[in-house]
């Protein structure tokens, strides 16, 4: 998936591990796959595709 000037599509994913928690950029074709870090390289399982917003639940109160 490319925008209107040709560069494929990036975003950002930040590390799991919690003594490194660095931010890296990643592709959209890296999307469902697992990444290492480039620092510490802790495998990153980078997202699926993004997902919509859901309109909150509704709350019926429970039928009695």
């Amino acid at each position: 998936m490319s925008n209107a000037s040709g560069v494929p599509g990036v975003f950002a994913v930040q590390c799991p591990n919690p003594k490194c928690r660095k931010y890296m950029l990643v592709e959209e074709h890296d999307r469902g796959k697992v990444v290492p870090c480039l620092l510490c390289k802790t495998p990153i399982r980078v997202g699926g595709a993004p997902v919509e917003p859901r309109p909150p639940a509704s709350r019926v109160p429970p039928s009695q």
